[in-house]
């Protein structure tokens, strides 16, 4: 007797108390675009006046198993927090929390998050729902190309997560947010001693 399920499981789903559960891609490696203050304040590599500094993120950097260990357990916050999530402050910022299962996926890291307050939620259903990690990092600085033929400016190692925040527009793109509307589906079929009883289709919402 033979099961066959597959599901989408990227589709975010209530639980029975009003929390938000959700699996959702997190963050991704490539090119992201800062601007000069950001990554040079004090104007030390002569990149503070500059428009766009391109920064590039490696697989080593991201997926570094230390790197991703960091982002387990981490609070999810609406928008970044001024200070560093921490004991002390936790009750101030968190909504939410990332679960232990932080995995690869492709180019992009995929974890579980859990939603707990009603606001944060309203905000999600009316549609702020991208994704962006509050971390710190070492910059390696130096003009470069990528693997895949970009230009950058700098290199990010050492990443350490701090939270997870939901935001009106992730640096990391469109992809890093809660629910998918690319999401593609796959058949969902039970076969019984070789013969298909079921065949269906499970739309994403």
């Amino acid at each position: 007797m033979d099961f066959i399920d597959t599901l989408t499981i990227d589709a975010p789903r209530k639980t029975g108390n009003g929390y938000l559960a959700a699996s959702v891609l997190a963050a991704r490696v490539g090119i992201q675009d800062y601007a000069g203050y950001e990554i040079d304040p004090d104007n030390q590599h002569g990149l503070r006046d500059k428009r766009t500094v391109r920064v590039w993120r490696p697989e080593t950097s991201v997926f570094d198993k230390a790197s991703l260990a960091s982002l387990a357990h981490k609070p999810i916050t609406v928008n970044h927090p001024p200070v560093a999530v921490t004991a002390d402050n936790w009750k101030d910022y968190a909504v939410g929390a990332v679960g232990d299962e932080i995995a690869r996926d492709g180019d992009f890291i995929r974890v579980p998050i859990a939603i707990m307050d009603g606001e944060a939620i309203r905000a999600i259903d009316g549609g702020k729902n991208q994704l962006s990690c509050g971390y710190s990092c070492d910059l390696v600085f130096g003009d470069g190309t990528s693997p895949d033929g970009h230009q950058y400016d700098a290199i990010q190692t050492n990443l350490k997560y701090n939270h997870l925040s939901v935001v009106d527009l992730a640096r990391g793109g469109k992809k890093l947010k809660i629910g998918d509307a690319d999401m593609t589906t796959k058949p969902v079929t039970i076969t019984i001693d070789g013969v298909l009883v079921c065949g269906a289709r499970r739309l994403a919402a």
